[in-house]
C-alpha cells in the first residue's frame, strides 16, 4: 500500500485548472481518487513575486477498508527559488505513522539536504521530485520530499497530444516519468501541470478531480 501513495507527496496535480486567486498566485485544490472512491486531497499554492517563486503543497490522504483506516499519508511541503535556483525546500511527512522532516538548503553554490537529522551535501544543481516543476523533466537525478533520498528520473518526451479536460479540448505535452515509480503527465504549453495517471503497486488505479 506504501508504494501507490508515495507519489502523492510529490504533488499529483490532474485534470485541472489553476484558480487565481491575486496576481502572481494561483491555487488548485484536487479531491484523490482511487479505483472510483474518494482518498484525499490535495492543495497546492504558487506565489511568483519578481525572481521568486514560493510553491506550497498540503496533502491529505486516508483509505479506509470497511470503515477501518488501513493507510493515512499526510506532507506538508514548501520550495522557495530565486532565479530558477532552489534555494530552500521543508517538508513533514507522516507516512502511516513513520516521520519524516527534510530541509534543503543554499548557501552560495553548495546545496545540503539534512534529513530525518543526516545532514549532505549534493549536486547543486538538483531539485525536488515535484511535478509542478516541468523542469523535472530534463532532471536526472532529483531530491524526494518524503525522505531527503536522491532519486533517479528517467523521462519518455510523447510531444503535443489532444486531450480533453473537464469536457473541454487542448493540446498538452506529454511525457512518461519514472522516480520510484512509473507515471503518466501531461503539461500545457505555459509549462502548467494538467493532468497525472498512475497505477498503484496493487494495481489500483488513481485518479484526480478537481475538489
Amino acid at each position: 500500500m506504501q508504494a501507490v501513495f508515495l507519489v502523492l507527496g510529490a504533488l499529483i496535480v490532474a485534470s485541472a485548472a489553476a484558480a487565481k486567486t491575486e496576481p502572481g498566485a494561483a491555487t488548485m485544490n484536487f479531491i484523490v481518487m482511487r479505483n472510483g472512491n474518494q482518498i484525499g486531497t490535495t492543495t497546492m499554492r504558487i506565489s511568483r513575486d519578481g525572481a521568486g517563486t514560493l510553491a506550497e503543497i498540503v496533502t491529505h490522504i486516508e483509505v479506509k477498508i470497511a470503515y477501518i483506516t488501513v493507510y493515512h499519508y499526510d506532507q506538508n511541503e514548501t520550495e522557495s527559488w530565486v532565479d530558477g535556483k532552489l534555494v530552500a525546500m521543508n517538508s513533514e511527512t507522516d507516512d502511516n505513522g513513520r516521520q519524516h522532516k527534510v530541509s534543503v538548503t543554499r548557501s552560495g553554490d553548495t546545496l545540503s539536504v539534512d534529513a530525518d537529522g543526516k545532514v549532505a551535501e549534493v549536486d547543486p544543481t538538483v531539485i525536488p521530485v515535484s511535478l509542478w516543476n516541468a523542469s523535472l523533466m530534463r532532471q536526472t537525478t532529483a531530491i524526494s520530499p518524503l525522505d531527503g533520498t536522491l532519486t533517479p528520473v528517467s523521462v519518455i518526451d510523447h510531444g503535443e497530444e489532444p486531450l480533453v479536460l473537464q469536457g473541454r479540448p487542448t493540446t498538452a505535452h506529454h511525457y512518461s516519468v519514472r522516480t520510484s515509480f512509473p507515471q503518466e503527465v501531461w503539461y500545457d504549453r505555459e509549462h502548467q501541470l494538467l493532468k497525472v495517471e498512475l497505477r498503484g503497486s496493487d494495481g489500483s488505479k488513481i485518479q484526480y478531480q478537481p475538489g
